[in-house]
């Protein structure tokens, strides 16, 4: 579900990363957040503040059993993410919600 979406636009330095993220994040939603096929809802929110976006991923799933520590993942998806948000000069948050987990990105564009 695409909800409260900004428009914007990115140059390819920022649109490949972005959509690689997308794209990693959404497939850990529904390869993780809902076993069993529980039904759920996966939400991209982006958000525009000047010069900075901020893009919200979000599931209403089973969420993460232990806080994320950006410092010692384990998960090559997750570390390959990071090393986008970096590549990008981004920030990056991990939160469970309950239910669920959400995914915040922050960049300049």
């Amino acid at each position: 579900m695409l909800e409260n979406v900004d428009s914007i636009s990115l140059d390819m330095d920022l649109l490949v990363p972005c959509g690689l993220i997308i794209n990693e994040l959404v497939t850990n939603s529904i390869k993780y957040a809902f076993p069993g096929g529980r039904p759920g809802t996966i939400t991209l929110v982006t958000k525009v503040e000047g010069d900075v976006c901020i893009l919200s991923i979000a599931d209403d799933g089973v969420g993460m059993f232990e806080e994320i520590d950006p410092q010692k993942l384990s998960s090559l998806g997750l570390r390959l993410v990071q090393g986008l948000v970096r590549q990008m000069k981004g920030e990056i948050k991990f939160e469970n919600l309950k239910p669920g987990f959400q995914v915040n990105l922050t960049f300049k564009f």
